[in-house]
């Protein structure tokens, strides 16, 4: 239950990786049908799609009375969205094979019931599980921000005791809620899709490789595992023992090349204009700066910016001195492909051999994990 990140504005945000050739292949595609009653819908443009990149089906069609229909073929259970035209609410459920009928009332799409989709089911258990975690978290976030004038002073000790006790509960809540839930369903797609929302969104690697063991083998195959299994491969680039390098260009063009900083200890923060929890977190990022900097210490800030000036007026105004880098592309740059960054805040610490040793230090962690490799 992390507060302090930025994360793409999508439905759910899934890792992008293509399936190779034999992989599709070997999935039948099998048919299926979504007939849907709605009342209070007219006859307005119905839309069903996916944010998927590997899977991707995008659908219209026109109700007549509440009523529509989808036909088509697809290869495995995968989440969709039902959306009716120029209205805000939609309808999450697992599209599959067979015959899947959707009721509900135009005003309040999201409640629709979904019948013929026994992986809705299981994503319908599990969402009234996770929102009765997720509702505490409300007041202790309203709490906090009482005694801190919403950020603008210190929490008093006792106070930040609070809400890091009842967020570590929360926590572990959520563990052991996906723990009984894939313990329960160990086949089903449904279960590396929680691990990538829960574990791997908010990143949590003790708990995804924890979970991920518990799926069988067809839950491990699935879209969702397989992506699970990339996620894994990419992190290993960023994991404490890795020795990333890239070169991109900085603020003025010059190319700038991570293993030429070798001999220091380098910060690789991940960060944008547009973050609000990396706007807050840079005046920490400041201070650890003038502390170490003359004693080995340097930063390159990798923006995902995709607006220039924006990019720059936030170097400038929250006093960021070190080196600065972005291809301006924002999330489909092809560093933050590549080191799979999906949150921001990110950064990971490297020691004067170019490895790593220590990812995501914030506020007072990363003032002593320096003080502790600098001497």
């Amino acid at each position: 239950m992390r507060k302090n990140i930025c994360i793409p504005v999508i439905v759910f945000m899934l890792f992008v990786f293509s399936a190779t050739a034999q992989e599709a292949n070997k999935r039948i595609l099998k048919s299926y049908t979504v007939s849907g009653k709605i009342a209070g819908l007219k006859n307005e443009k119905v839309y069903l799609y996916t944010n998927d990149a590997e899977e991707k089906i995008t659908d219209s069609t026109f109700a007549k009375k509440g009523s529509f229909s989808f036909k088509g073929k697809i290869g495995e259970p995968l989440f969709y969205i039902l959306k009716i035209e120029g209205k805000q609410q939609q309808l999450g459920f697992f599209l599959e094979s067979g015959k899947i009928m959707i009721k509900g009332h135009k005003d309040s799409l999201f409640q629709s019931t979904v019948l013929g989709s026994p992986s809705t089911d299981q994503w319908k258990e599990w969402s009234i599980a996770w929102r009765k975690i997720a509702s505490q978290a409300g007041p202790m976030y309203r709490r906090l921000d009482s005694v801190t004038e919403k950020g603008k002073v210190k929490a008093p000790a006792e106070e930040r005791k609070i809400f890091d006790d009842g967020m570590q509960s929360l926590n572990d809540q959520t563990a052991a809620a996906v723990t009984a839930f894939i313990a329960k369903y160990p086949q089903s797609p449904v279960g590396p899709f929680i691990i990538l929302d829960r574990f791997v969104n908010y990143p949590n690697p003790e708990m995804e490789i924890k979970t991920f063991s518990m799926l069988g083998d067809k839950a491990k195959n699935s879209l969702y595992g397989r992506r699970i299994k990339e996620y894994r491969r990419i992190a290993e680039k960023t994991g404490i023992g890795a020795t990333p390098d890239f070169a991109i260009t900085d603020t003025s063009g010059k190319v700038i090349r991570l293993s030429d900083l070798r001999g220091k200890y380098v910060l690789v923060d991940f960060w944008a204009s547009w973050c609000a929890p990396c706007r807050k977190e840079n005046p920490n990022v400041v201070k650890a700066y003038q502390l170490f900097h003359d004693k080995g210490f340097e930063i390159v800030g990798v923006s995902l910016d995709t607006k220039k000036d924006a990019w720059m007026k936030a170097i400038e105004k929250d006093g960021l001195t070190w080196s600065h880098v972005s291809d301006l592309k924002g999330w489909e740059s092809d560093i933050v492909k590549e080191y799979g960054i999906k949150v921001v805040p990110t950064s990971f610490l490297l020691d004067k051999e170019g490895k790593v040793i220590a990812n995501n230090l914030r506020e007072e962690a990363l003032h002593e994990k320096l003080k502790e490799v600098i001497k």
